[in-house]
């Protein structure tokens, strides 16, 4: 027995030496500062990429880096030497724990988890100050370099901290309060009416744009701090509590709101029509105004009715009132969602609250003292290491004192890096434009004037994606994933790719997309928006054609509709060289499989319930291999549906019989070819409105992370001038989602 085991403790593997533990701990440091380099170089553009690699590789590094943290820290407490630069390290570590502005959090559950990241923070600063205390018998010669360490990582963490609580749902129901009772006392009875309002000049739209937060900047005890010190005193609050019946919470200085109406009145040469002749810098504080707004939905709050429609009065008589309209207000909206985009995951919001840029400054001034004291400690490191022969280069350089100072320098590129990222910000645009409406001395000061065009022209990322990802049925139902990937056991692990979900290459966002839903838009058939009906009755097909319409899901009527615009698409390929119906095409195959798409892929943006969407999706995948057989190519299923269509078969009731027999129906009883493209690029202008509004505010927002949506953009338009859709005429039984955040 006793030889067995000494046989087995001779073939255990030996435990790693102090070299190999400390190169492991500097390949740790190495990979934990080109993480944090690469989080803060791409965080950001999620918004405007949807690969799912690209957004693995994100996640994968946002999730790596506190783990090798961890692991590294553990390495320094129990190796069995002294060294004076663990702590430098661990401190360098603890900085990255929260130093990428563009990336707070990766998913809207981070930022429900605000307390655990307070929690975890905590225990690891209590690691750290034993390792502080661990590798330094004398500290007093590095006392003034940890305490920059320490600010640099205390003002880092507790940006981030602020940006998670910020952005989680309990404190933007609390936060943004003040605005929505700001909103209601401006709509009531007195108020701000329909007929004091002009879109044009913006008089009566007193959104606000700046001003609100400045409540929050006394709660900063720097700011108390440095007010106390200049002998400025804080006034007494006001007492009691917000009054009766209401109860909203008063908006102090209300006088002072930087507010979009005093945007446009500013007499200033840089917001004149002569120095902003497209709005473009006005629009961006009204993109600003209008996320606030937009936060206040995603927090359950309603406005009045009056609100509303001074709303749909500036999109309808101003930003859609010239002929190229579209453009200003679908680019209004690309703006506001990279506002909303930037709250809920990245740091900005709290970086630019007032007070909080000059600890910016500090930080900046702390960084370079930082860098300095590290760099003189590593001249004097041979003397203080317990290491006899520290491991060199063959040029003598310690291999410690190499991984410091590449540290240092990645480290020095992440700060240069962020700081020009916050400076060319869309936040920062906002700030200055609005710093020039309040300073009148600004307004007449060219050098300013010049300095804050140049900034506003600099355009980092793009605002999303901009395209239209495409879905095509009679393409991809015959599609199986691999299952060694996609089956019940990694259905635990990853999201599961499920049978006919391939999806077609994406297109660029077509302007003609654009101008004909934006159209269709300020020409709103009526006070609620309908689901193609409408359409069909100006094009007067709709006893022939509405049956199409009024199926049990709306899910069912995209997919009808979708099957018999290819079925069209094959049968009738554009031959006139009419620009209108080439226009009318593109529309409709665009919007088609773009529809298509949001039922394979993203349902929760649907009207229906979502696993409802998806278990129409999936039969419909059953019933079309069973309907097409062994048809292998595009061209022979379309003439399989012309045969079925006409046959026995054309009466059953599956999504696929459907879409047949309504694609037969266009071609033979529309006889002119231009007629049936207009026909379908009028219905799907129509139904992708119908789509847009929804109540599920958090899946808009989970889709800025994967490039963001063409709906989403529609459904912020459409929520500022409480525009609803209608219900349609359905059969009994007819399941329709119901209405939740």
């Amino acid at each position: 027995m006793t030889a067995n085991c000494k046989a087995r403790r001779g073939k255990m593997k030996p435990p790693p030496s102090p070299f190999q533990m400390l190169l492991q701990i500097e390949l740790l440091v190495i990979c934990t500062a080109f993480l944090l380099l690469f989080l803060v170089i791409f965080g950001s553009c999620r918004r405007s990429c949807n690969s799912g690699k690209f957004r693995l590789v994100i996640f994968a590094a946002y999730t790596l880096s506190t783990y090798i943290l961890t692991y590294a820290l553990g390495l320094m407490y129990s190796i069995p030497f002294h060294n004076p630069l663990f702590p430098i390290w661990a401190m360098f570590l603890m900085i990255a724990l929260g130093s990428a502005d563009s990336l707070s959090a990766y998913s809207l559950e981070d930022t429900e988890k605000w307390k655990s990241y307070n929690w975890q923070l905590g225990i690891k600063s209590i690691w750290l100050g034993l390792l502080i205390g661990l590798h330094n018998d004398d500290i007093s010669n590095k006392i003034i370099l940890f305490d920059c360490l320490f600010f640099i990582w205390a003002l880092k963490c507790d940006e981030r901290s602020r940006a998670l609580k910020a952005a989680s749902r309990q404190s933007l129901e609390r936060n943004t309060k003040v605005v929505a009772d700001y909103m209601s006392r401006e709509h009531e009875n007195g108020g701000v009416s329909r007929g004091e309002v002009d879109p044009v000049s913006m008089r009566g739209y007193r959104y606000v744009v700046r001003g609100e937060e400045e409540r929050w900047a006394k709660n900063l005890v720097l700011m108390r701090f440095i007010k106390w010190c200049l002998g400025k005193k804080e006034p007494a609050p006001a007492a009691g509590l917000p009054p009766a019946p209401h109860y909203r919470m008063p908006l102090e200085k209300e006088d002072e709101l930087i507010t979009v109406e005093k945007v446009w009145k500013c007499e200033g040469r840089l917001l004149s029509q002569g120095g902003d002749p497209h709005d473009k810098l006005k629009d961006m504080c009204l993109s600003f105004a209008l996320f606030k707004l937009l936060r206040l939905r995603y927090a359950g709050y309603s406005l009045p009715q009056k609100a509303h429609d001074n709303a749909w009065k500036l999109i309808r008589d101003g930003l859609l009132s010239q002929e190229d309209g579209y453009k200003r207000a679908f680019r209004v909206v690309e703006v506001e969602l990279t506002f909303l985009f930037d709250f809920l995951y990245t740091k900005y919001s709290i970086i630019f609250q007032p007070g909080r840029l000059l600890l910016k400054l500090a930080e900046f001034v702390y960084v370079t003292l930082g860098i300095w004291y590290t760099t003189s400690i590593l001249k004097n490191y041979r003397k203080h290491c317990d290491i006899n022969k520290p491991a060199t280069l063959p040029n003598g350089l310690v291999i410690d004192i190499l991984m410091t100072r590449v540290m240092i320098m990645l480290f020095i590129m992440v700060e240069l890096m962020q700081f020009f990222f916050i400076w060319f910000s869309e936040w920062a645009k906002v700030i200055w434009i609005c710093k020039y409406v309040q300073k009148k001395s600004w307004q007449g000061n060219v050098w300013i004037e010049r300095m804050i065009r140049a900034i506003c022209r600099v355009q980092l990322l793009k605002p999303w994606e901009q395209k239209l990802r495409q879905y095509s049925f009679l393409k991809s139902y015959s599609y199986k994933p691999c299952r060694l990937l996609n089956n019940k056991l990694m259905a635990v692990y990853i999201d599961q790719t499920r049978d006919g979900q391939r999806q077609s290459s994406p297109i660029k966002l077509p302007e003609e997309v654009k101008q004909a839903v934006f159209d269709a838009l300020k020409l709103n058939y009526g006070t609620k928006l309908e689901n193609g009906q409408a359409s069909l009755r100006v094009k007067k097909v709709f006893r022939k054609l509405s049956w199409a319409c009024q199926l049990e899901t709306q899910t069912q009527v995209i997919m009808v509709w979708h099957i018999a615009t290819s079925f069209c698409e094959h049968q009738r390929l554009v031959r006139s060289n009419s620009p209108g119906t080439r226009r009318n095409f593109l529309v409709a195959t665009s919007l088609s499989k773009y529809l298509a798409y949001l039922v394979a892929f993203a349902p929760r943006l649907l009207p229906d319930h979502p696993c409802v969407a998806e278990s129409v999706f999936d039969q419909a995948i059953v019933e079309a291999r069973k309907f097409f057989g062994r048809c292998k190519i595009t061209e022979d299923r379309v003439r399989e549906m012309e045969r079925k269509g006409r046959g026995s078969s054309a009466h059953e009731e599956t999504v696929i019989n459907r879409g047949a027999r309504l694609g037969i129906q266009l071609v033979n009883d529309i006889e002119r070819e231009d007629m049936i493209w207009r026909i379908l690029a009028d219905f799907w202008v129509e139904l992708v409105l119908y789509v847009a509004p929804s109540d599920d505010v958090k899946a808009h927002a989970e889709h800025l992370t994967r490039g963001g949506e063409f709906v989403t953009h529609l459904w912020a338009l459409l929520s500022h001038a409480g525009i609803e859709r209608d219900h349609p005429t359905k059969p009994r039984n007819a399941l329709e989602r119901s209405k939740s955040l």
